[in-house]
C-alpha cells in the first residue's frame, strides 16, 4: 500500500480575491469554507471510508481545511495503482478545484494525520491495519523508522560509478549488472528475488541499500523509495502482533530487517529462531509485493544456518557483501562521507587521520565508517558543542601487571600438551574472526571443550586464564568466567531448570560457562538433571558465538555424561585431558607456590618434600595440586609452631626475616589421606 498526500485548491481564488477587493462588505468567511464547513468534510470522509469499506481499493480522508483549498490523504493499494481511481473521485467530489500537488507520504506521516484528524485508533487505522502504536506502556519490541528515499535519475552507468565510490564488492557489481539487463522488462510485476546485505557496520549496510533501491526504481522493479527498517529486536517480538502489522504496512515499499541474536531474546535463547521463524512465514506471505532486505553485521549477528534457513527457504535471496579497496580508494570515499556533514569545519580532510594504518593495502567498508563514526564524534565536540573542544577523551589508567595470561599459563608447571592445545584454539579463534571481519563464510564449528583429569590438575586454572586470554585476542568480548556446578542449574520444580540454565548463559555471555563435575547432573528421576543437559545442549548451540561452555570432571564419568545426550558431543570442539602430576612436577609446583607466599624451601628439604609427595601419588582420591597446597599449608603451620617454641621463655628473643620465611627438613610431613590405592595409575594424554 502506498500513501499521498494530494493538495486541492479552489479555482475561484483569484476572482474571490478581487471581488473582496471591490467590496466595502467583510466576509469572515470564503464561500469554499461556507461550502465545505467542518461537518461537510466529516460526511465526506464517511463516504469515503464506506467505499473503502466495500471495494478495498483506496482510503481518502481530508484535513487542513484553509480559505481557499484543503489537503487529501491517500493510501492506495496496489492493484489499484495503476488506474489511478483514487484522482478521479476526488476530481468527482471536487468539482471546483484544481489538484496542485501529489507528494508521495510515510505511513507514519499517515498516521499521525489520522489520529489528529479522527482521534486515536480510529476506524480508518484499524481498516487500513495500521493501528499499531509505539507508547510508554507498551513499547514496540524493536526500533522502528521509517524513510523516503530522495530518488535520482539512476542510469547504469551512474550506478555503476556510485558503486566503485563505495568499494563496491564482486557480489553488488554483479547485481547491478542483473537489475539492467536489457532481458527484463521495466515494469512491476512482484519481486523475484530479495536481498541479504553482510557488512561489519550498519552504515556500510545503508550505502549499499541505499544504491539498490533508486537502481531497482529506475528499472520498474520497485513504485517507491520507501524503507521501513525494523532494528534492535527484542525480548518475544515474535509474539508480539504488531510485528506482523508493521511488516504488512511495509507492502509496496522496501522492508529492512536486523538479524541480529546478540541482544537478549527471551528465557530458552530460541527467541531468535521463532523471530526468524515468523519472519520467514511473513516473508513468504508478502515476498510478492513488499522488497526484503536483510542486514547481517558479520562478527556481531549470530552465525546459524538453522535460523537463517528460517528465512532462505520462503524465498529467492541473493547475498551482497561489502567490498573492500586501496588506501586511495579509502581515503576518497571517507573524504565523501565528510563533505556530507551538516556541521562546517575548517578542513574535513583531517578525516584521513583517523583511518587506521593497515599492513596489507586493503581497506572495507567497514573500516572506513569506523574512521568516519570516530571523526564525526570528534567533529561535534569541536564544531558543534564547543564548550567539550578541550575536553578530550579520558584516559583510564589500569595497573599493568609484569605477567599476562598467556605467560602466566606458559609458567604452570607441566602440561606441555593442554599448553599445545590451547595454541590451537586460540588460533582457531583467531582466523574465525578475521573471517568474519572480511564478511567470509565460517564452518559451524564452536569453542566449546572438555576438560578431564583427576581433581587438582589444574583444569579450572586453566580454564580462568583461557577466558583472559581470548578476551586479550579479542575473541571473546568479555573474558568472563563464570563457574558452576550442579547445584547452580537445576531448580527447585519441574520446568523451573530451564531458566536457571538460560540465567547462567547470560551471566557468562562475551565469556566461559565453566560446568565443574558436569556429569553430576545425571540422576535416577532423568527429570531435573535430564532437563539441564538437554537445555544446556540447546543453548551451546545459540549461544554459540557468545559463550564458550567447558565441561570439567573425572575421565570415565564424563564419557557417561556425553553419552547422555546425542547432540552433545558434536557441539564439543577441543576435548583436553588432564594428566596426574608427577613427583617432580610436584616439587616443581610445591617450590611455586612457596615462592608465592614468600616462602623459601630448605634446600635439605627437597629430597624429603620428593619422597612424601610420591608416596602421596598412589594414595586413594590424591588431590594432585590440591594436595601440594596443604601439604605446603600444614608445613607454614608447623613452622609457626616451631617458630613459637623456640621464642618460649626467651624475653629478649628476636625473628630474622631470613627465619620467618624459611621452611626446614621437620616442617614437612606426609598427609593422612587414605590407603594406597591398588588401582593402576593412568595418565591422560590429549
Amino acid at each position: 500500500m502506498l500513501f499521498y498526500e494530494i493538495l486541492l485548491k479552489w479555482k475561484e481564488t483569484e476572482a474571490y480575491s478581487k471581488y473582496l477587493e471591490e467590496s466595502d462588505v467583510f466576509h469572515d468567511k470564503t464561500p469554499f469554507e461556507e461550502k465545505y464547513n467542518g461537518y461537510r468534510i466529516d460526511d465526506i470522509n464517511e463516504e469515503f471510508y464506506m467505499q473503502y469499506a466495500r471495494e478495498e481499493k483506496y482510503m481518502i480522508y481530508l484535513t487542513h481545511r484553509t480559505c481557499n483549498g484543503i489537503t487529501a490523504h491517500v493510501a492506495v493499494k496496489l492493484d489499484a495503482l495503476d488506474k489511478k481511481e483514487y484522482l478521479n473521485a476526488i476530481r468527482e467530489r471536487f468539482p471546483d478545484c484544481d489538484i496542485v500537488g501529489i507528494k508521495e507520504e510515510t505511513i507514519e506521516s499517515y498516521r499521525r494525520e489520522a489520529r489528529d484528524t479522527h482521534g486515536y485508533n480510529n476506524e480508518i487505522l484499524e481498516k487500513l491495519g495500521i493501528n499499531y502504536h509505539d507508547s510508554v506502556y507498551t513499547p514496540l519490541p524493536f526500533d522502528y523508522s521509517e524513510e523516503l528515499l530522495v530518488l535520482p535519475s539512476m542510469t547504469k552507468a551512474v550506478c555503476q560509478k556510485k558503486a566503485r565510490s563505495i568499494l563496491g564488492s564482486p557480489s553488488l557489481m554483479e547485481e547491478i549488472d542483473r537489475i539492467y539487463s536489457k532481458d527484463n522488462i521495466k515494469q512491476y510485476l512482484g519481486h523475484p528475488v530479495h536481498y541479504l546485505v553482510s557488512t561489519g557496520e550498519w552504515g556500510a549496510a545503508e550505502e549499499i541499500i541505499n544504491l539498490l533501491i533508486p537502481a531497482l526504481v529506475a528499472n520498474g522493479r520497485l513504485l517507491t523509495g520507501r524503507k521501513s527498517i525494523l532494528r534492535n529486536i527484542g525480548e518475544n517480538a515474535y509474539e508480539d502482533v504488531r510485528l506482523l502489522q508493521v511488516v504488512k504496512a511495509a507492502e509496496g515499499g522496501v522492508c529492512i530487517i536486523e538479524l541480529d541474536s546478540r541482544n537478549d531474546l527471551g528465557m530458552f535463547a530460541t527467541d531468535f529462531h521463532e523471530f526468524t521463524r515468523v519472519v520467514g512465514e511473513i516473508f513468504g506471505q508478502q515476498k510478492k509485493d513488499t522488497l526484503f532486505i536483510f542486514v547481517e553485521l558479520t562478527g556481531k549477528s549470530l552465525k546459524s544456518s538453522d535460523a537463517m534457513g528460517n528465512i532462505t527457504s520462503k524465498g529467492d535471496i541473493i547475498q551482497i557483501c561489502e567490498g573492500s579497496g586501496t588506501r586511495k580508494q579509502a581515503e576518497k570515499y571517507l573524504l565523501e562521507l565528510a563533505q556530507k556533514v551538516d556541521f562546517i569545519t575548517d578542513d574535513k580532510g583531517d578525516v584521513i587521520e583517523y583511518l587506521k594504518e593497515k599492513e596489507s593495502d586493503s581497506y572495507t567498508m567497514t573500516d572506513i565508517f569506523d574512521a568516519y563514526n570516530v571523526w564525526y564524534g570528534s567533529g561535534l565536540r569541536d564544531h558543534v558543542y564547543k564548550a567539550y573542544k578541550t575536553q578530550k577523551t579520558v584516559q583510564i589508567k589500569r595497573s599493568v601487571t609484569e605477567s599476562k595470561p598467556y605467560d602466566d599459563l606458559q609458567s604452570l608447571i607441566g602440561l606441555t600438551e593442554i599448553k599445545s592445545v590451547v595454541d590451537q584454539i586460540i588460533a582457531t579463534g583467531r582466523i574465525k574472526c578475521i573471517r568474519e571481519r572480511m564478511g567470509l563464510k565460517n564452518d559451524q564449528s564452536s569453542l566449546h571443550m572438555i576438560f578431564t583429569g583427576t581433581p587438582g590438575t589444574a583444569k579450572t586454572t586453566v580454564a580462568r586464564l583461557l577466558a583472559n586470554i581470548l578476551k586479550d585476542e579479542d575473541i571473546l568480548k568479555s573474558g568472563r568466567f563464570v563457574e558452576c556446578g550442579r547445584q547452580d542449574l537445576v531448580g527447585k520444580y519441574v520446568g523451573w531448570t530451564a531458566k536457571v540454565v538460560e540465567e547462567k548463559f547470560k551471566q557468562a555471555c562475551g565469556g566461559i560457562l565453566f560446568i565443574d563435575e558436569a556429569y553430576s547432573l545425571l540422576d535416577d528421576s532423568n527429570t531435573y538433571g535430564d532437563e539441564a543437559i538437554n537445555t544446556i545442549t540447546q543453548l551451546m548451540e545459540n549461544y554459540r558465538d557468545q559463550v564458550i561452555v567447558i565441561f570439567a570432571g573425572y575421565p570415565d564419568k564424563m564419557e557417561a555424561f556425553l553419552n547422555q545426550n546425542e547432540g552433545l558431543r558434536s557441539r564439543i570442539s577441543f576435548h583436553l585431558s588432564f594428566p596426574d602430576y608427577t613427583s617432580s612436577e610436584l616439587v616443581d609446583i610445591l617450590k611455586l607456590m612457596a615462592e608465592k607466599r614468600d616462602y623459601t624451601i630448605a634446600e635439605d628439604a627437597f629430597a624429603e618434600c620428593a619422597k612424601y609427595l610420591e608416596e602421596a601419588t598412589h594414595m586413594d582420591n590424591f588431590g594432585n595440586g590440591r594436595y601440594v597446597r596443604s601439604f605446603l599449608e600444614h608445613a607454614i603451620t608447623r613452622q609457626a609452631l616451631r617458630l613459637q617454641d623456640a621464642c618460649l621463655g626467651k624475653e629478649d628473643a628476636q625473628l630474622t626475616k631470613e627465619e620467618v620465611c624459611l621452611l626446614k627438613k621437620e616442617d614437612f610431613a606426609p598427609l593422612a589421606q587414605g590407603q594406597p590405592s591398588k588401582k593402576t595409575r593412568m595418565g591422560f594424554a590429549v
